[in-house]
C-alpha cells in the first residue's frame, strides 16, 4: 500500500473502525464518504428549510414599494455620495496594524520552540532580542511622531 494509505489505515484500525488484520480501502473510504455527505447534507437541508419557511411566512409575490427599494429602513439612498472621504488616520492605523501584527506571527513559533529548550539556555532569548529591540524602537518612533495620537 501507499505510505499515506498505511498511516490512514493504522489510524482507522486504532479507532476500531476496520478489521484488525488488514483494512480494505472500503473500510477507509466509506466512513470518509459518509462524513462528506453528512457535511453537505446538513447545510443543504438548512438552506432548503430556510427557503420553504420564508415562502410560507412571506409568500411569493411580495412586491410592495418598500421591498423593491434598496433600503427597507426608510432612509433615502440619495443622501450623500458613495465616495465619502475617510480620514487618513484610518489608513495609517490599518498599515500600522499590518506591520506590527507580523510581530505575533514571529513571536508565536518562537515561544512554542522556547518552551522546549532546557532551563538556563538563553540562546533563544539572545536570538530574538534584536528583533524585539527593533520593534520597540519602531513603536517609540511612531509614538514620538504622533502617529498614534487620534486627536491631531
Amino acid at each position: 500500500m501507499v505510505p499515506t494509505l498505511n498511516l490512514l489505515a493504522d489510524a482507522v484500525v486504532a479507532a476500531g473502525v476496520g478489521a484488525a488484520s488488514d483494512p480494505s480501502v472500503f473500510d477507509i473510504v466509506f466512513p470518509l464518504t459518509v462524513l462528506v455527505l453528512i457535511g453537505l447534507a446538513i447545510p443543504a437541508g438548512m438552506l432548503l428549510a430556510n427557503h420553504v419557511i420564508s415562502r410560507m411566512v412571506h409568500g411569493t409575490g411580495n412586491t410592495s414599494p418598500g421591498k423593491i427599494e434598496p433600503y427597507e429602513s426608510g432612509l433615502n439612498a440619495t443622501l450623500g455620495g458613495a465616495r465619502e472621504r475617510f480620514s487618513v488616520k484610518f489608513y495609517l492605523i490599518a498599515m500600522l496594524f499590518l506591520a506590527f501584527d507580523l510581530e505575533v506571527a514571529f513571536l508565536y513559533p518562537w515561544a512554542a520552540h522556547f518552551m522546549d529548550t532546557p532551563k538556563g539556555d538563553w540562546t533563544m532569548v539572545w536570538l530574538l532580542l534584536p528583533f524585539l529591540v527593533m520593534l520597540e524602537v519602531g513603536y517609540l518612533y511612531l509614538f514620538r511622531k504622533g502617529a498614534l495620537d487620534w486627536d491631531d
